[in-house]
């Protein structure tokens, strides 16, 4: 039976040392020789008569829904500590069959051996894939669809707008990427730490992963791993100078427009699954007030245990099973931290968001609900933000610190009185000063922080390049200066600028899909449930209201008098694309 990329079943005509010489049936006299490695072994004529084995060969692969139930009975053998490593063939069959026949055999092979999750093969041996192996792998594939979905789309923009150093440069960083490069050696291997990636399934450019790190005192570290582009990068050099002139990535409904080439930013810069991966690791000790009380800022090796979607991390912290609880106890550990940040008078506004993405060319409406897990990665990054810049501070370090002043519109006994949730955050939003880069440390007002920078995403944001650059050089771990508060500004206020335009971009992209939705939509629309939030002009009876089917923010007239809070009908009266004119009508209700 040779083991190849389409496996076959074949008898054995001859042995030889380390190979053996295969035959399609009893009768045929000879075939190839073939590596004996290549070869497992389902029967022997000592166990079977000819005919039965030759009856074997015809043998095809069991329908799925039949191989599922191997793996159920598995899992049931595995609790109850009837099966622990892996089993030969026959007892495989078993789980199916009463009595396995050479045919029932050969087909239980063909299944293993094609394409399939449940089960994997290795030493003759065949070991069944727990839940969340499952999980990874198929998120995994998953992936790497929609990488070759995106790419075509992608490497349209690239091919007209890339520069062609740039696209040769990324091809042959692809190349190089897995040979040795400067300060590999020195990198602290943190692949043993259960790492965990999450993400949206799209999402194809990796920037970052989390870790806890147990120790005997009781003081736990927080692991935030963050994608080393640097690795491969060349400050000056013409992809950064490409990515610095694109500002970020840009996510489009209809496509990714990325900072990077895709095969360089979805490949090696990705902290992808599946091999050990550059990064910059930060570990950070929380007091029990969920205080930053210590830092380590490392170039480092992971390994993604877990590549996990938002749905995934929270069904695992959940469910925080005792062999894998450590996503709980970062859930739990930043949690604590979120409220310690809500003390500090930060803004928490979780409520579902509604956002267009094409699929065959039209728009359709996705609803992001908040959940645990999207919670914990936002304040992992926030914490691992807010961590480097206390460091930079400290180390009077020039940095692309991003700042928010707060001179809220209305005092905080006016702010109490009105409905908890949307219609409060809409007031408070406004009342915030436009947050901004600059060099030097200021608070944050909407986060709660002293001080802050974006660190967390430099494939997709270069800013987010800039800050890890500049503490490389600080560290002395790539050739180059880091640059002055008087020489870093301009770039800020140039990033500022380009990082408004990118959001532009994507607000009218946001819009297009919107206008044709709804114009799509037209002969069904029915009055649709909303809120009053605030006025945007109270002379001409303008407000903003939120559409709760739809989890979007539109301006709207109204009909009658109404206020915050007042829950609303809200109809289109007219919409037309092509004139970029949407009326939104709304009457209490």
């Amino acid at each position: 039976m040779l083991n190849t990329r389409t496996p076959r079943l074949a008898i054995i005509a001859d042995v030889r040392p380390g190979k053996v010489l295969l035959a399609n049936s009893i009768s045929a006299k000879s075939s190839k020789w073939y590596p004996l490695r290549d070869i497992f072994l389902i029967g022997s004529s000592k166990e079977y008569s000819s005919e039965l084995l030759s009856d074997a060969l015809s043998a095809i692969p069991l329908v799925s829904s039949i191989f599922s139930i191997a793996w159920i009975e598995s899992q049931r053998l595995i609790d109850r500590k009837l099966l622990d490593g892996g089993i030969d063939l026959l007892a495989f069959a078993k789980l199916l069959f009463a009595k396995p026949t050479p045919t029932d055999l050969a087909a239980c092979w063909l299944s293993l051996a094609n394409k399939q999750d449940l089960f994997r093969i290795r030493q003759n041996k065949i070991f069944v894939r727990s839940q969340p192996e499952l999980q990874q792998l198929r998120q995994a594939r998953r992936r790497q669809q929609l990488a070759i979905q995106i790419k075509p789309e992608s490497e349209v923009f690239e091919a007209e707008q890339f520069p062609a150093e740039c696209l040769a440069e990324a091809d042959r960083l692809v190349l190089s990427a897995s040979e040795s490069q400067p300060g590999d050696s020195a990198r602290i291997d943190l692949s043993h730490l259960r790492s965990f990636s999450i993400d949206d399934p799209c999402t194809v450019e990796i920037d970052d992963a989390i870790s806890i790190q147990h120790s005997a005192d009781g003081i736990h570290k927080i692991w935030i791993h963050v994608a080393d582009p640097h690795r491969l990068i060349q400050p000056g050099g013409c992809l950064d100078l490409e990515a610095q002139r694109r500002a970020s990535s840009i996510y489009l409904s209809h496509r990714l427009v990325p900072m990077f080439p895709i095969g360089l930013g979805s490949g090696p810069l990705s902290l992808s699954p599946g091999s050990k991966k550059a990064a910059i690791s930060v570990a950070i000790c929380l007091d029990q007030n969920s205080c930053i009380v210590g830092i380590d800022i490392v170039r480092s090796w992971v390994q993604i245990t877990y590549a996990l979607s938002y749905s995934d991390a929270d069904e695992l912290i959940e469910l925080a099973p005792p062999q894998d609880a450590d996503l709980a106890e970062i859930n739990a550990l930043l949690l604590n931290r979120r409220l310690w940040r809500q003390a500090q008078g930060a803004l928490l506004m979780d409520q579902p968001e509604g956002r267009f993405i094409r699929m065959d060319g039209r728009p359709q409406l996705e609803i992001t609900e908040p959940g645990c897990s999207r919670a914990m990665v936002a304040e992992a990054m926030l914490l691992a933000g807010a961590a480097v810049a206390n460091w930079a501070k400290e180390h009077q370090l020039a940095m692309p610190f991003r700042c928010q002043a707060g001179n809220q519109s209305l005092a905080p006994d006016q702010l109490i009185e009105l409905p908890a949730g949307a219609v409060r955050w809409a007031h408070q939003r406004l009342g915030l000063g436009r947050s901004r880069l600059q060099s030097e440390a200021a608070a944050h007002q909407a986060l709660g922080l002293s001080a802050y920078l974006q660190w967390t995403s430099p494939i997709r944001r270069y800013n987010d390049l800039l800050a890890h650059r500049q503490w490389l050089t600080h560290q002395n771990l790539i050739e180059a200066e880091p640059l002055a508060k008087e020489l870093i500004s301009p770039l800020l206020d140039k990033l500022e600028q380009q990082s408004r335009e990118v959001g532009q971009i994507s607000k009218e992209d946001q819009r297009c899909c919107l206008l044709e939705w709804l114009e799509s939509l037209k002969p069904k629309l029915i009055a649709q449930d909303g809120v009053m939030l605030r006025w945007l002009r109270e002379d001409q009876n303008l407000a903003l209201v939120r559409i709760e089917p739809w989890a979007l923010e539109l301006p709207a007239r109204l009909r009658d008098p109404a206020g915050p809070g007042d829950l609303l009908k809200i109809n289109v009266q007219e919409v037309d694309p092509a004139r970029d004119l949407l009326h939104l009508k709304a009457t209490i209700g």
